[in-house]
């Protein structure tokens, strides 16, 4: 299969709202039980959130095609602090969202080479990221790619009883 990395436009909005809603349904389902919260978590991925997304001067965003179809994206916001430490000159990659059958295949990590490229050159010393503590999948591929644990978060939104709402703050400082 032909695997193309490509800053997104407008144009790619639908199928960005099409692949973040699905990855986020299929990796997290389990942490729901309320179906309005659920509906509008996953609207924050939708392709009116993710036209809106694309607006911001601050937006950087790639997409993911294999033959031709959204299989991925990548979002980053320049210029963001951490949560942690609030350490200037970074970027937050707030989604790296992958559809099912397309993680393992190194997909994700062409996706953050081309942010972390881009946030070198506009003058970023490290890009950072979230992630709920159970991910442990996630987390593990963020340590692969050079993220480090700087510390823990609280999910803001309401999850399964029972469930988690840690999360875990990662950086990867660039060179």
């Amino acid at each position: 299969m032909d695997l193309v990395i490509s800053r997104a436009t407008t144009a790619d909005a639908p199928d960005l709202g099409i692949i973040g809603p699905a990855a986020y349904a299929a990796a997290y389902h389990d942490d729901w039980d309320d179906a309005v919260g659920f509906f509008h978590q996953v609207r924050t991925f939708g392709p009116e959130a993710m036209a809106a997304t694309l607006e911001r001067a601050d937006a950087r965003v790639w997409i993911a095609r294999q033959d031709s179809a959204g299989v991925g994206f990548l979002s980053m916001f320049v210029g963001s602090l951490e949560p942690i430490n609030q350490r200037p000159d970074g970027a937050e990659i707030p989604r790296i969202y992958l559809l099912p059958g397309a993680r393992r295949g190194g997909i994700g990590k062409k996706l953050l080479d081309a942010a972390e490229a881009q946030a070198k050159s506009e003058g970023c010393s490290y890009v950072w990221l979230d992630v709920m503590e159970h991910a442990e999948w996630a987390r593990a591929a963020y340590e692969r790619w050079g993220f480090v644990d700087i510390g823990g978060k609280t999910f803001s939104g309401a999850l399964r009883p029972g469930r988690s709402r840690a999360m875990r703050v990662l950086v990867k400082e660039l060179k």
